[in-house]
Order: C-alpha cells, then structure tokens, then sequence
C-alpha cells in the first residue's frame, strides 16, 4: 500500500471518527495500543545474541 493510499484511508477514518462523535473513544483505544507496543518491545524479549561459535564447544572441557 503506498503512502497516498495510506493518507487517505487515515483521513477517511479520522472524518468518520469525528462525524459520529467516537473520536474520544477512538483516541483512548489507539493510546492503549500504543501503550501496549511499547510494553511488547523490551530488549529482555529479543532473544540471545548470535554467537561466532557454539557455546558448549568453547566452556566445554572435552577438547
């Protein structure tokens, strides 16, 4: 979808949004996802740095 598209769907949906009164509504639900995301992305949950080598093959005293 490009840019232009995107813009005009956004303006359609604020007009609606205004036109039927919903807009508060709208808002708090859009901060809360906000919000969510923001919670959803901390480095904790990104997982391990790759490693040049195996970790077992490196502390291992098996050589």
């Amino acid at each position: 979808m490009g840019i232009g598209k995107l813009i005009a769907v956004a303006v359609a949906f604020a007009i609606l949004a205004v036109s039927t009164g919903r807009l508060p509504q709208i808002l708090n639900v859009v901060q809360i996802a906000q919000i969510q995301l923001i919670h959803d992305w901390p480095a904790s949950k990104w997982g391990r740095a790759m490693l040049p080598f195996p970790t077992e093959r490196v502390f291992s005293s098996k050589h």
